[in-house]
């Protein structure tokens, strides 16, 4: 069904799949431990026994400026996969994780190949927490993710759970590819906890208090801020931070 090639212990699965050449798509890199693995802008992600540490290999062959959806559609793939598989209730939050009771249980990191304007191969790697204890975790995070261990109360399987996110995201995949983006963005609308929230976005240069007004076709951010409406991509927005309700309305 697909290519896999399994590791005990890689740095990251990331380095390992862009190695790889001439490979047919789909075809995932998985290790049980990681390292060096990796977020966006280079910040560590913690990889220990009993998570999903997983690159896959995607050849697009669609435009940069669908790159934001590339990236969500990979976080809704995870997010329904866990619904349908745990019962919990997963969140998307913009523009490349997801979230549980507000505290993150995967990752998503998306770099790209591309020759003009065209992305011609994409590697996804994808961190799922799934069953180890936040004691494995450092005492600073503990309080921002979580496991689905944590939430389920209960193991589950691994390997089970590995080709059920992948034959997800082959299904929001192939339709991304055949440019339904305005069906896909719906259904992140629906996964999203984000749309109709006040935020703190922290970009490269500045710290920016918005209202996140909707996504545009692209999986594009659109905000509001003094003096008017914008709109950001994943480049341009390092973290975005919830508002909470008592916070926002005393701003």
């Amino acid at each position: 069904m697909f290519k896999i090639i399994r590791y005990e212990v890689v740095d990251s699965t990331f380095k390992v799949a862009r190695n790889l050449q001439n490979t047919e798509e789909y075809t995932t890199v998985i290790a049980k431990r990681q390292l060096k693995g990796r977020g966006r802008f280079g910040r560590e992600w913690l990889s220990p026994i009993g998570g999903l540490w997983f690159t896959t290999i995607l050849y697009p062959r669609t435009s940069i400026c669908t790159y934001s959806l590339l990236s969500l559609l990979s976080s809704l793939s995870i997010s329904k996969t866990l619904e349908k598989n745990t019962m919990l209730k997963p969140k998307i939050r913009w523009p490349n994780d997801v979230y549980v009771n507000d505290r993150k249980i995967a990752g998503i990191l998306i770099e790209s190949d591309v020759n003009g304007d065209i992305i011609e191969r994409s590697l996804v790697g994808i961190g799922v927490n799934v069953n180890f204890s936040l004691d494995h975790l450092p005492i600073e995070l503990r309080d921002k993710a979580t496991t689905i261990l944590e939430e389920f109360g209960k193991p589950i399987d691994e390997d089970t759970l590995l080709i059920e996110i992948l034959l997800t995201l082959r299904e929001y995949y192939e339709k991304y590819k055949k440019g339904l983006y305005n069906e896909i963005v719906i259904e992140i609308k629906k996964e999203g906890d984000f749309i109709g929230n006040h935020v703190i976005l922290y970009t490269h240069s500045k710290k920016i208090k918005a209202f996140i007004r909707d996504l545009d076709i692209y999986g594009n951010l659109i905000i509001d801020v003094e003096g008017g409406t914008m709109t950001l991509t994943p480049k341009d927005v390092e973290k975005l931070e919830l508002v909470k309700t008592s916070e926002s309305e005393s701003s």
